[in-house]
């Protein structure tokens, strides 16, 4: 019966996976016209664009699409020139030529993302390295860098407790069914 609820359970969250990644591919057109109403000269889809910017933006981010730095140069007068890197995604719908070339590579990109993990969803290896690397992607989530030594360590002692735990269940079954069985 536990084993059925889990099955259950692991098949929701395949579905659940899914359906919110198809339904972010399928949002691409939406986001696409919104972002393009930006660089059109019709106020009501400039001011359209401006107030979904966080939608946009959001879109491209939750996708794993990294924001990307481009340098700028801009004359000041008198010979002066201030030349800087800055940031896409602070400058989302900026009317420049190569920003918006940079945005809209961007949302394409995510809108591959999005498939992709769709694809994904319905592969069982992807899933098995998700629960390989669990460590690593819940570390990565609240702002680790995936490859910093405290990640490694965590998923070290991760695989240590795995292996420990699958020869337990090899050396002793039903103590530890029984164990279990009364927690739950």
């Amino acid at each position: 019966m536990l084993k059925l609820k889990i099955v259950i359970l692991f098949i929701i969250v395949i579905v659940i996976h899914a359906l919110y990644n198809l339904i972010n591919f399928l949002r691409y057109s939406h986001i696409e016209k919104i972002l393009l109403g930006n660089y059109t000269n019709d106020v009501n889809l400039k001011i359209k664009a401006k107030s979904n910017k966080n939608t946009i933006l959001n879109y491209i981010k939750y996708s794993g699409v990294k924001d990307k730095k481009i340098p700028v140069s801009q004359a000041l007068g008198y010979g002066q020139v201030a030349s800087s890197c800055i940031s896409i995604f602070d400058n989302l719908l900026n009317n420049r030529s190569d920003i918006a070339l940079q945005v809209n590579d961007m949302l394409l990109e995510a809108k591959g993302n999005y498939w992709s993990k769709f694809i994904n969803s319905f592969n069982p290896f992807y899933w098995i390295r998700i629960i390989l690397y669990i460590p690593q992607y819940i570390l990565s989530y609240i702002g680790l860098n995936a490859d910093s030594v405290i990640v490694k360590i965590f998923q070290l002692v991760y695989w240590a407790i795995g292996i420990i735990c699958t020869f337990a269940f090899a050396i002793f079954p039903e103590e530890i069914k029984n164990l279990i069985m009364s927690l739950i």
